[in-house]
């Protein structure tokens, strides 16, 4: 197997990929396998990374995208929401997105899953966002009239700070929360907190 890929052999590689372990059907609003045009779509709104180089007119990707690509549809067969995905995703290593693809790291065989994938969940796209986590706490401080600083608690000791106009609402709290796992893990892994 080459090291780069066009477009067409990268939509190949992860349909045989998905296939091979006969995941979930799709939903009815998710599609099973990956077209090119799905792809440029996903790579759009930043679920795959940019291609790792152009010869010509032609993209070329690599084993990243691929984990990138397989790991979005092992997700959403799951049940995840594109937002869900985005943020679960956001910042993932080589290592974690082998992890959630089900692919076995470059140069090793391939290995059954060792945990079977989540059972999808019926309209998923229509349930009520869930609520903050207890430690989400927004936090309310103006400096001068109208002008407003508004913070999310990340965890113990970590918050981001948003400038801006508008309260955060519990969907965003939530996505920020999400968002900000990667950061966290790094944050603890690095002992800064």
């Amino acid at each position: 197997m080459s090291d780069t890929w066009t477009l067409g052999e990268l939509a190949g590689h992860a349909a045989r990929a998905l296939r091979a372990d006969a995941s979930p059907p799709a939903n009815g609003r998710v599609r099973d396998l990956p077209g090119e045009r799905l792809i440029r779509w996903y790579t759009t709104i930043g679920l795959i990374d940019p291609p790792l180089a152009r010869r010509g007119r032609v993209a070329q990707y690599g084993r990243r995208h691929l984990l990138q690509l397989v790991a979005v549809k092992r997700l959403q067969a799951a049940g995840r929401s594109i937002a869900e995905i985005q943020a679960a995703l956001a910042g993932a290593t080589d290592r974690m997105l082998e992890a959630t693809a089900r692919l076995p790291a470059a140069g090793e065989p391939a290995r059954p899953a060792d945990d079977p994938p989540a059972e999808p969940r019926a309209r998923f796209w229509a349930e009520r966002p869930r609520t903050p986590d207890q430690d989400a706490v927004v936090l309310h401080d103006g400096p001068a009239p109208g002008e407003m600083v508004t913070g999310v608690r990340l965890a113990e000791r970590v918050r981001i700070v948003l400038d801006t106009t508008r309260l955060p609402s519990e969907e965003d709290v939530q996505a920020v929360l999400a968002a900000a796992r990667p950061l966290l893990a790094v944050l603890e892994e690095r002992e800064l907190i």
